[in-house]
């Protein structure tokens, strides 16, 4: 382990009452508390010049690690209140002003009653040797390295483990230069995988402040909330050493690779954004009136669309009582609110319980901004995805074309409208439910570009277009376009959304089925395996979501052989899907096919020909007779009627 005088950390009392004050001295302006506060680390201590105040302090103390003169300066400074044993270690950049950096501490100290004196940061400015870091090399440095020639990596593994709290400072919140920065990133990922390690995003007042703000500001906030997730990238990100940089690209290529570090790091930031929007609400006072429903609400969606499908269905009803309270029934807001209500019910697969809630917010909007407002067809939207989602296609169709033809008389501008993006993708899918893959496709085409004019390809709802084009693209035999489809949303999606949010799981599950259909049964199981483990985290061991990986679990087993674990898997999927959406469901058709298809593999064609017959009553009602799963579905039954036959006939002859 690290020697003692090697994790020593400086109080955040001595930060505030010392290091603060011999900044300010160091300035020459007449405002120096001013220009200290807004200074950066660089502007007081700039290795490529003559010592600053870091080094003037500890040029004359000799080095307690080389016994040489000029020591870190955490060797220059005594007593219990000013240092001691590190407590936590700082991640910033040196980009950082001090008046930010010693804020974000003594806040932090504040907010978990810690005691500034007893608090001991270390922080690489302070805590590494910049006298040696000069002497070492004509190079300019980091100020992270004290010799040339080190190796690093155990030696930062090491003081994060001793130490055992990192603190990731994010200034500004919406575009934070340490995620810029490749020492940052690289310490935040070595302590999230380091055990006994515990890792805390902070910010500082103003930016909390800055934060709450962004929120409530006409949705910016959500956009800022993904800019944030999809700016991380390690092979993208900057050292001042361009030797640091490469050494450690080199470290994280060679070993878990850029998406697994990526990933993780963004992982972590969804958990702080979540906590942080939850502060928000437990913070701010109910004053009954819009703002706070407009404020929960905000936030409700933002956690919904995270998968915090509790969380937010708390918030959501927390604003429904002060609207039913406050405002009565018949209200804009209130109307808004039964929207996203039903939004959560959806997600958690209550379709009954989301088609009660539109319907509601329908009526009240019909009556309050009458039929042709923008409202009433976001509304018509969410009753045709329901509906939808419970098999009713040409109800769906009949909800969605009102809503494009509500979006087209209000004059919206046909591209750079996002609203009308998601009416023309809703048109295109349901066109796939009934079949017509060539309409379906158009559809998305329109969707898509719209959304890359307006939101860029970084985003969930470009991702959510490609991964639905991707699925056309199979159903109409281009796999290899597929496959390109899938693989693009993919990669948005784990890096925007991460690993851990349902969406993903749906590119992980399409990307498998595009496998699947070349052949690639070993990777399609990788991709299905990812998704159920993801589906089951987040909805649960019983849902529709979990449903369908199973089927596709089966599938593949199916197709390499395995019918008993094919089988199996089927049986799985059949059972929730008819307990969450009954016996007469499209997809619980669609499982019963599957396993008329495996039983006449197994040539166990009675049992077989009885599956394809509970199949047909349930897709031929809904789909119609000229749908290709129900044309599936006919010519199934005659090949096993054909085999039954031949059976017999061959028994007879023998």
């Amino acid at each position: 382990m690290s020697a003692p005088q090697d994790s020593l950390g400086v109080s955040v009392y001595h930060l505030e009452s010392v290091f603060m004050k011999d900044a300010v001295c160091s300035s020459k302006d007449t405002k120096g508390i001013l220009l200290a506060r807004v200074s950066k680390i660089y502007d007081i201590e700039n290795l490529e010049g003559p010592p600053g105040v870091i080094r003037k302090n500890s040029a004359s103390t000799i080095c307690p690690l080389d016994g040489n003169q000029g020591a870190a300066y955490v060797h220059c400074i005594e007593g219990e209140d000013h240092v001691g044993d590190a407590t936590h270690m700082l991640s910033y950049s040196w980009n950082y002003s001090i008046g930010d950096i010693v804020d974000t501490l003594t806040d932090f100290c504040l907010q978990n009653k810690l005691n500034p004196k007893r608090t001991y940061i270390w922080i690489c400015c302070l805590c590494v040797n910049q006298h040696r870091v000069v002497e070492n090399s004509a190079l300019p440095r980091s100020g992270m390295l004290v010799q040339n020639q080190v190796d690093f990596f155990p030696i930062l593994g090491e003081r994060v483990q001793t130490i055992g709290h990192l603190l990731a400072m994010m200034a500004p919140w919406n575009a934070p230069v340490n995620l810029t920065r490749i020492w940052c990133i690289f310490e935040i990922f070595t302590a999230c995988t380091t055990d006994r390690c515990k890792v805390d995003i902070v910010m500082s007042p103003k930016e909390k402040q800055s934060f709450a703000q962004d929120v409530i500001n006409n949705g910016k906030g959500i956009n800022a909330l993904y800019e944030l997730l999809g700016n991380t990238r390690v092979e993208n990100a900057k050292a001042s050493v361009e030797s640091d940089r490469l050494a450690i690209l080199r470290k994280v290529e060679s070993g878990v690779g850029y998406q697994k570090l990526n990933n993780k790091v963004n992982d972590l930031l969804r958990g702080w954004m979540q906590g942080v929007l939850t502060q928000l609400v437990e913070n701010r006072e109910n004053t009954n009136n819009v703002d706070y429903v407009i404020f929960c609400n905000r936030i409700g969606m933002i956690l919904s669309e995270n998968g915090e499908h509790e969380a937010a269905m708390k918030l959501h009803k927390c604003a429904l009582e002060i609207c039913d309270t406050v405002f009565g029934e018949q209200h804009e807001e209130t109307a808004a609110t039964y929207n996203n209500i039903g939004l959560v019910l959806l997600a958690r697969g209550d379709y009954e319980g989301a088609l009660s809630k539109y319907k509601e917010a329908l009526s009240i909007e019909v009556f309050v901004l009458g039929k042709d407002h923008p409202k009433v067809a976001n509304t018509y939207n969410n009753i045709g995805s329901v509906l939808q989602d419970m098999g009713n296609y040409k109800g769906a169709l009949s909800m969605f074309r009102k809503a494009l033809l509500n979006q087209q008389q209000s004059g919206l501008d046909r591209n750079q409208c996002p609203r009308l993006a998601t009416t023309y993708s809703n048109i295109g899918s349901v066109l796939e439910d009934l079949g017509d893959y060539a309409g379906a496709l158009s559809k998305y085409n329109q969707a898509l570009a719209i959304q890359v004019a307006v939101l860029g390809t970084n985003h969930p709802k470009t991702a959510s277009i490609y991964n639905i084009i991707g699925s056309v693209l199979d159903e109409m035999g281009d796999y290899e376009g597929a496959l390109a489809r899938h693989k693009e949303a993919l990669a948005i999606r784990l890096q925007v959304l991460g690993t851990k949010h349902p969406d993903t799981a749906d590119s992980y599950n399409n990307y498998g089925l595009a496998l699947q259909e070349i052949g690639d049964y070993e990777g399609a199981l990788s991709m299905y395996l990812a998704a159920q483990t993801i589906n089951v985290h987040v909805f649960g061991k019983v849902h529709p979501c979990v449903a369908t990986t199973y089927s596709n679990i089966g599938s593949v087993l199916d197709d390499m052989g395995d019918y008993e674990g094919a089988l199996s898997r089927y049986q799985e999927a059949l059972a929730i899907r008819e307990s969450a959406l009954g016996k007469n469901h499209p997809s619980v058709a669609t499982i019963y096919n599957n396993i008329g298809a495996l039983l006449y593999a197994k040539g166990e064609y009675e049992e077989a020909l009885l599956k394809f017959k509970e199949c047909l009553p349930i897709w031929e009602p809904v789909l119609g007779l000229n749908h290709p799963y129900t044309q599936t579905c006919l010519k199934w039954i005659v090949t096993v009627k054909t085999a039954l036959e031949t059976t017999a006939h061959d028994q007879r002859s023998w």
